[in-house]
């Protein structure tokens, strides 16, 4: 089986992205060709993954767009003829079976375009911010409306399966997403202090992230630990400002990595950093879902759902996560300090996975040849 992919992928920095990656590489692993067309090549520098890549399976050929267009007015990036005239590039060198389009805006938008030039089907994915920003809002509704109608099928979670099933009746539910356990599993390396992290972008409204909070927090505890911040975006440099103003003992900025080597990054750590409260948009972290995997301390606030995690597993130790009230700063530095008091070295929890990657890749291939 030959399978186009549209979508974002490393070095595209972000969810969608790395779970493509993953996605492309177990269906590749299991003997599907997979062709990804992606604009990972022409980013925004602020979201660009300057790191290593690895080298891929023979099944796995990533096609860029070109990176120059002339210039114009009004300008445009072209993101959708660009995507389209190499996605019909591929189908015209390649004997592509499906098309698989990865959110909405461009790429699914795209594989519609694609699948009516070609008269091959498409199955359209989505993350949550598109959902969220454009198809909840109606924003560009009858377009988008028509790009989920159209397609063969809808791969999607429990949280969005009615709004899309009042539009498309061929919905399949799996998990947004499943780390692969051969990478993603207890393991550390040593280390003398606490290390702690936040993993994620840092955009205009860092503040949703809670990374105000998470520096009022610190700058306040005097013992030794390790504060780290991985990540890029277009509000870096006002939130380094922020941070510059407050008493931080140690932190260290970091730029994003390459997907395959998060599971080193997560060996490093103790706590993950993660918290929704002030979030808008409540979606599905790949990140969360990849530290519990590996065994990490995850610290959370009071709205945190981890049972959207946990039901994948034979279920998540309750010491494993950990819950702070962000409105009383002072006694969550008291929190934090006895954490790295009791610390006595890095550790991790045993997850018992119930719903493995294998599964995962399996049930992707299942709805391809129901099609």
């Amino acid at each position: 089986m030959n399978i186009c992919m549209i979508s974002k992928f490393p070095p595209i920095q972000g969810g969608i992205s790395a779970k493509t990656f993953w996605l492309a590489k177990g269906l590749a692993e299991s003997g599907t060709t997979v062709h990804v067309v992606t604009n990972a090549n022409f980013v925004e520098e602020d979201y660009y993954i300057d790191d290593q890549s690895p080298e891929l399976s023979p099944d796995l050929r990533v096609h860029n767009v070109k990176p120059d267009i002339p210039w114009h007015i009004p300008y445009s990036e072209l993101y959708v003829p660009r995507l389209l005239d190499k996605a019909m590039e591929v189908v015209d060198e390649n004997q592509i079976d499906i098309i698989d389009a990865n959110y909405l805006i461009p790429y699914g938008i795209v594989g519609y375009l694609l699948s009516n030039i070609t008269g091959l089907p498409y199955v359209l994915r989505h993350g949550g911010s598109d959902i969220a920003k454009f198809l909840e809002q109606g924003i560009f509704s009858h377009l988008l409306t028509d790009v989920t109608r159209k397609a063969a099928a809808i791969i999607t979670d429990d949280k969005n399966r009615t709004i899309l099933e009042t539009i498309n009746s061929n919905v399949h539910v799996l998990p947004r997403y499943i780390p692969d356990e051969r990478y993603f599993k207890p393991a550390m390396n040593s280390h003398d202090i606490p290390t702690f992290a936040y993993i994620g972008k840092t955009n205009y409204y860092w503040k949703h992230k809670s990374l105000d909070k998470i520096v009022e927090i610190f700058s306040g505890v005097k013992n030794p630990y390790a504060l780290h911040f991985v990540g890029q975006g277009k509000g870096f440099t006002e939130f380094a400002k922020f941070v510059s103003e407050h008493d931080l003992k140690t932190h260290e900025f970091k730029k994003f990595i390459h997907p395959v080597h998060m599971p080193s990054l997560l060996g490093n750590i103790d706590y993950l950093l993660y918290f929704e409260k002030d979030n808008p948009i409540k979606d599905f972290s790949n990140i969360l879902c990849e530290a519990l995997w590996s065994g990490l301390t995850i610290i959370t606030d009071q709205t945190m759902d981890i049972s959207e995690y946990a039901q994948y597993t034979q279920g998540v130790p309750a010491n494993q996560i950990i819950r702070l009230n962000l409105e009383d700063i002072n006694v969550t530095q008291k929190e934090i300090t006895a954490l790295i008091n009791q610390w006595s070295g890095p550790a991790r929890f045993n997850v018992e996975i119930d719903y493995g990657y294998d599964r995962y890749i399996e049930k992707t291939l299942r709805i391809y040849d129901s099609m």
